[in-house]
């Protein structure tokens, strides 16, 4: 692989679970920027089958997980397929909410190039924004910008950076999957490139307007929400927020305090406006503790099921 190298092949993989059927315009959307199209089927339930049919017939190759195995282990499954059937020379992973802008790659390939040729090592380049929503950065200045703690949907990873850091990190299943394999990068000495124009949209989740005694609350003459995540989902946050903390907090303190305060604002919203606030903290503590037990993987059924 060459910088500006016209002939450098991307396949897309794409994540999913109960996939909409709106997810082959997405795939044909895609086929117009990437050479292939990978789609992880993470286990899906009975019902997915006539989808997953489109999907193939739509151009894009299907790969079916025989269980639900997490975030991490569709995007390796995926990325694993590309490689030993194209080895190609980037990798685009993507949601199956997400919907990259037409020029996505061909921006992408370019900030990867001007960095390059610019002497930065670059371990991958991301999404500038999300549904116009601008991501965070690490600093907004100069010219190339470095991401402090990115989603994964989005990312273009050149095939050298995963033969150097190695793949997502299944053991964390889902939550800090992209945050992990961001500070793997950095630790590594790569860089984690914003792409000037790289716009994807993107469901941003549950958003709930925050009330009090069933009126708003406003901050800033604003309406407040927040973000609503189940008691299985709130477990994950904590548990591998705390794992990152504990791993990243000497290499890093900076990115560590920043991100533990973001998650420290997110789960205050979260306890004081979510409904079965009750289930959300047992979740969080259980999280927390098995953190420090150092317990990874799926959740434990036993307490999923008494989150329910």
């Amino acid at each position: 692989m060459t910088l500006n190298d016209p002939t450098r092949t991307v396949v897309a993989v794409v994540a999913a679970y109960r996939p909409d059927p709106s997810l082959t315009g997405t795939v044909r959307s895609l086929l117009e920027q990437v050479s292939h199209v990978v789609v992880v089927d993470d286990g899906s339930p009975a019902g997915s089958d006539q989808v997953l049919a489109a999907l193939a017939d739509a151009g894009a190759t299907v790969v079916r997980q025989p269980e639900n195995t997490g975030i991490a282990a569709a995007l390796n499954a995926g990325v694993a397929a590309a490689t030993s059937r194209w080895n190609p020379d980037f990798f685009l992973t993507l949601d199956q909410d997400s919907q990259p802008t037409d020029e996505y790659v061909r921006r992408g390939l370019a900030a990867f190039d001007r960095a390059m040729s610019g002497g930065v090592a670059v371990g991958f380049v991301t999404a500038a924004s999300y549904s116009g929503h601008p991501i965070p950065v690490l600093q907004g200045h100069g010219e190339f910008v470095h991401a402090f703690d990115p989603m994964q949907s989005g990312f273009l990873i050149p095939r050298t950076t995963v033969e150097k850091v190695g793949p997502f990190e299944e053991d964390l299943f889902i939550d800090g999957v992209d945050s992990e394999f961001t500070m793997r990068t950095r630790t590594a000495g790569l860089a984690v490139l914003v792409g000037p124009g790289c716009d994807i949209a993107h469901d941003l989740g549950q958003r709930r307007p925050g009330r009090l005694f069933g009126r708003p609350v406003k901050i800033l003459g604003r309406d407040m929400s927040y973000n609503y995540h189940s008691p299985s989902r709130v477990y994950y946050i904590a548990r591998n927020g705390t794992l990152l903390t504990r791993r990243y907090l000497l290499k890093d303190p900076r990115w560590v305090l920043r991100r533990l305060l973001e998650e420290c604002k997110a789960h205050l919203l979260r306890f004081a406006f979510s409904p079965g606030r009750a289930s959300l903290l047992k979740a969080a503590a259980a999280g927390f503790r098995d953190a420090f037990r150092g317990t990874t993987g799926r959740i434990p059924a036993d307490l999923e099921r008494r989150l329910r």
